[in-house]
């Protein structure tokens, strides 16, 4: 792949066909709404998200809905600029599920088979991009990280903020699980746990204006 946009497509295309031949599967997605990466390809660091929601399939870009907004506060409050790193998910079309009102859709998780079907696109972003530098938004990121480096699935209520050794594709990174940014909009007691474990990646990213 020579490109970002030789990845897209190719797993874009591959994806809605795996999808449509999975019956049961396409019966749950329909017509998939897809929101790519976003992000300078020479960024040095990569967060991961679980998949776009509603603004995002909207405006065309990863993390700009409610989740995306504590997002850029965090990031503004530790001095890490947004346009510095790359953005994306590991399930690149929005998980939907009918809504109370007819007509409306609400988010829903990712089933399993989204997420297998889902890896080698996320694996190729990271080996095209190399960063040193990879940060998980949640627990769905967290075990797709550590399937594509084949290390052990870890539970991130114990590995929060620490900077874990990862290989991909024989390139040696470091990731640091992080909790979802939605998740203060449901326990509030997990923003300063939250801000604490980003104060510890700014000191890991340095000077993130590279």
């Amino acid at each position: 792949m020579k490109s970002f946009e030789d990845i897209n497509v190719f797993y874009r295309e591959k994806l809605e066909r795996e999808v449509s031949e999975d019956l049961e599967l396409y019966a749950r997605t329909g017509p998939l709404q897809f929101v790519y990466g976003s992000g300078p390809e020479h960024a040095g660091v990569v967060l991961i998200g679980e998949a776009p929601g509603k603004e995002e399939v909207r405006l065309g870009r990863p993390f700009v809905g409610k989740a995306g907004a504590i997002l850029d506060e965090i990031l503004k409050a530790t001095g890490i600029k947004r346009n510095s790193l790359y953005i994306t998910n590991v399930v690149k079309y929005r998980l939907a599920r009918p809504g109370k009102r007819p007509g409306t859709y609400a988010n829903r998780p990712a089933l399993p088979r989204e997420i297998q079907l889902s890896l080698p696109w996320l694996r190729e972003e990271l080996i095209f991009l190399k960063p040193r530098l990879i940060l998980t938004l949640g627990g769905v990121p967290l075990k797709a990280l550590c399937f594509i480096g084949n290390c052990g699935i870890l539970e991130l209520s114990a590995c929060h903020g620490k900077a874990i050794d990862i290989r991909i594709n024989e390139t040696p990174s470091t990731y640091v699980p992080l909790y979802h940014p939605a998740s203060q909009i449901y326990n509030r007691s997990l923003k300063p746990v939250f801000e604490e474990d980003f104060q510890a990646v700014r000191r890991l990213c340095g000077d993130t204006d590279e």
